[in-house]
């Protein structure tokens, strides 16, 4: 019975424990001021640090010989003429079968989205539930 009487009575000391939360409070400040001096380095990018490193490369584009060079670029429409369809888009597989076919035979989903189940197996067999733990 002294030692519960001896843990309300440390625990009811305010005094003490504002010291340890002041104690607390004092330390991490300290410690966000020493921190860039000690660990900024964490912070910088990789690619700041090594700048120095590796010198930017100069990429001049090439000249090329005048008898490789192309003309200058005109409309496609100029070359290329483009006739509508004489037939209609043939039909595809996609259409027959999936989820959303064309055709109710060959539906993957046979009962739709709005099936509802009937339960566990326990409750369709009315087994009690200490029979299956």
């Amino acid at each position: 019975m002294a030692d519960n009487q001896g843990l309300a009575v440390a625990k009811c000391n305010f005094v003490a424990n504002d010291e340890i939360w002041k104690d607390h409070v004092h330390m991490e400040t300290e410690a966000a001021k020493k921190w860039p001096g000690n660990w900024q380095f964490l912070k910088t990018r990789y690619s700041d640090l090594v700048k120095d490193d590796f010198p930017e490369k100069q990429n001049k584009p090439k000249e090329l010989p005048p008898h490789l060079k192309l003309p200058p670029i005109t409309p496609v429409e100029k070359y290329i003429h483009v006739k509508p369809s004489p037939i209609p888009f043939p039909r595809t597989t996609t259409s027959l079968y999936g989820w959303r076919s064309g055709s109710y035979d060959h539906r993957l989903e046979r009962y739709g989205g709005y099936a509802r189940n009937r339960g566990t197996l326990v409750k369709q067999l009315k087994w009690p539930l200490e029979a299956v733990s």
